[in-house]
């Protein structure tokens, strides 16, 4: 079966903007939200809960990746994108999002949150968003995911750990439906890579530095994110 039946299209037929609108040309574009489908992590004595809360902030990234639109990279330096086809969000807010549902599903950190949530946290992860297009080398599509990973102890609102992370996964041509597929398989490996060693660095910090509180005790009128479970996004 399609590997692109997992993808959820929306809005089979959007206008597009208002100038379109004015010219009377109507054109329509497919809407792709790629699905995760991480394996269940296999459940062991290294893989217990944390007593610790994390917040994920919005990913850091060039103009020419902020966008709904989906790049492609012809050549060496040389972005374009496909006019047939939007991401559901942008690209940097699309990966928060898919971020949070890998953490959800790895199921370690009980409390992890969007950092706009107004919850709290003793963890804060940023990211640079430095790659994320399909890339056409020796005449063959890959999807391609680069970015660095800080993570933030906000008690002493220090880096704990930094680190880079790259996912590259071979397309099965240059249209949208196979580049969407790659992009998901990249994610689908780049992603939970991302959650182990967040929770790595943060248990090796833990140790090192016991809590001495929470980060935001100053503020009594918000809640913790446990306590706001129904609230992050």
């Amino acid at each position: 079966m399609n590997r692109s039946i997992r993808f959820v299209i929306l809005g089979a037929s959007i206008l597009l903007g208002a100038c379109a609108a004015l010219r009377g040309n109507h054109a329509s574009f497919a809407v792709y939200a790629p699905q995760l489908q991480i394996a269940a992590a296999e459940k062991s004595a290294t893989q217990v809960p944390v007593d610790w809360q994390l917040l994920i902030d919005t990913p850091l990234a060039s103009a020419a990746l902020d966008t709904r639109r989906i790049a492609i990279m012809t050549s060496p330096g040389v972005l374009e994108v496909y006019a047939d086809a939007r991401w559901r969000d942008p690209a940097p807010l699309m990966l928060r999002s898919l971020l949070l549902q890998a953490f959800d599903e790895d199921g370690r950190i009980g409390g992890v949150s969007a950092i706009d949530s107004g919850l709290n946290g003793d963890y804060s992860l940023a990211m640079d968003l430095r790659d994320f297009q399909i890339e056409i080398v020796d005449g063959a599509a890959r999807a391609a995911i680069r970015c660095t990973a800080r993570l933030f102890d906000r008690r002493s609102n220090r880096i704990v750990a930094s680190q880079s992370f790259s996912a590259e996964t071979p397309a099965a041509g240059k249209d949208v439906a196979s580049a969407v597929d790659a992009f998901t398989a990249a994610l689908d490996q780049l992603l939970p890579k991302v959650v182990s060693w967040t929770i790595e660095q943060g248990q090796a910090n833990r140790m090192t530095h016991p809590a001495n509180g929470n980060p935001d005790e100053e503020s009594p009128r918000q809640g913790t994110i446990n306590d706001q479970r129904g609230s992050t996004g």
